[in-house]
């Protein structure tokens, strides 16, 4: 009969074939000594550790959330820059082809005129005192 249950034939005549030698159950190979339902538990244990260690350690699932959120704000503001930059790329292309539309920011930025206009300034009337 075997030391450990379940063990195969081959396991069995393992462990007599290093008892009868006088050899002790130290220089057996590793994988011989252990049933094999029982080396998945090992990894399955740092798998298991590992997991708890990266959601609640250190605030780890937290910390991932805050970060998921500071990456969708960054990819909002990213695509608004990018619309602006595509507006601003527009009106250089207008601005370099259209003359119309050159003359007319002349007009309004820098206050520029025609040679044959003429400019009128109206003064506003001071408003009157209210006689008591």
């Amino acid at each position: 009969m075997s030391v450990f249950s379940g063990n195969s034939e081959r396991e069995s005549e393992s462990l007599k074939a290093h008892k009868g030698s006088g050899e002790s159950l130290r220089a057996m190979p590793f994988f011989n000594r252990y049933p094999k339902g029982v080396l998945w538990v090992f990894p399955l244990l740092l798998v298991l550790g590992f997991l708890f260690l990266i959601t609640s350690g250190y605030q780890g699932l937290k910390q991932l959330n805050q970060l998921a959120q500071k990456r969708e704000a960054i990819t909002r503001s990213n695509q608004e820059m990018n619309r602006t930059n595509e507006t601003m790329y527009r009106e250089i292309i207008r601005l370099r082809t259209d003359p119309v539309y050159l003359e007319e920011c002349a007009r309004k930025e820098f206050g520029l005129v025609k040679a044959d206009e003429i400019i009128f300034f109206l003064e506003e009337a001071e408003p009157k005192e209210k006689v008591r």
